[in-house]
């Protein structure tokens, strides 16, 4: 009796080279996927850590800049119950490095401590807000302390008394007889991570009046602006800008 030998069959080289090309385009599938999937969450965590960072320094300037000319009425600081200057240092459209021009000021108020931590010898705290080259982009300094890194703009506008009532103007428009009744704050923050953008070039236009502003490299930004009420000023308005009746 014959045995019949069963003859071994395997793939075909054209077989395997479909089945190749089949794999490739699932695992091409699964890393668009997996990049896609990475982008949105890299978007979503720069959108809110911009947004925390960003309600964080605006908070932290409204808070400070309102106690602007406040006074301790059980304590007799230097220049007497009112503050000749509870505002000051105006600066505007300052160049620094890794941001747009931008603007600073010095706050004063009697305190404990300033922003640093510092007592102050007088009784009189002096806060002085300005941008600072960082690492990579600028930062928000308070007398040298980062409160904030990635701000590209900071900007300020004063609300000024006038015949006509309140009008804001920048720093080089305050003179000494300025009577600041509020000022607006502006900010753009930044995400530390590039390229979390469909588009790599992104425009802002518009912070208190300055901009536009060009960026190309794909980074999340916001733009955080508030108006501040100053009711600790002190100050009367001059006799010119009272309306008798």
């Amino acid at each position: 009796m014959k045995m019949l030998k069963k003859q071994a069959k395997g793939f075909t080289l054209i077989e395997m080279m479909v089945a190749m090309v089949i794999g490739l385009i699932i695992l091409a599938g699964v890393f668009v996927v997996y990049l896609s999937s990475k982008k949105t969450f890299n978007l979503g965590s720069g959108m809110v850590n911009v947004h925390e960072n960003g309600r964080f320094a605006i908070n932290y300037l409204v808070k400070d800049i309102r106690r602007a000319g406040w006074i301790d009425t059980d304590v007799t600081p230097s220049e007497g119950f009112s503050l000749t200057q509870p505002l000051t240092n105006f600066k505007n459209n300052q160049s620094v490095a890794g941001g747009e021009s931008s603007d600073a000021i010095t706050v004063r108020y009697y305190g404990d401590k300033n922003c640093k931590g510092d007592v102050p010898a007088s009784g009189i705290v002096e806060n002085t807000y300005q941008l600072v080259p960082g690492d990579d982009l600028s930062e928000l300094q308070c007398n040298g302390v980062t409160l904030l890194s990635n701000v590209e703009s900071f900007q300020l506008r004063y609300g000024v008394l006038s015949q006509h009532g309140v009008s804001y103007v920048s720093a080089d428009s305050i003179t000494p007889q300025s009577i600041i009744k509020s000022v607006q704050v502006g900010l753009t923050v930044a995400s530390r991570q590039k390229n979390v953008m469909s588009e790599k070039t992104v425009s802002v236009k518009n912070v208190l009046d300055e901009g536009p502003y060009s960026f190309s490299d794909g980074r999340y930004r916001q733009v955080f602006s508030n108006t501040i009420l100053i009711n600790n000023s002190g100050s009367l308005p001059p006799d010119e800008l009272l309306v008798s009746e």
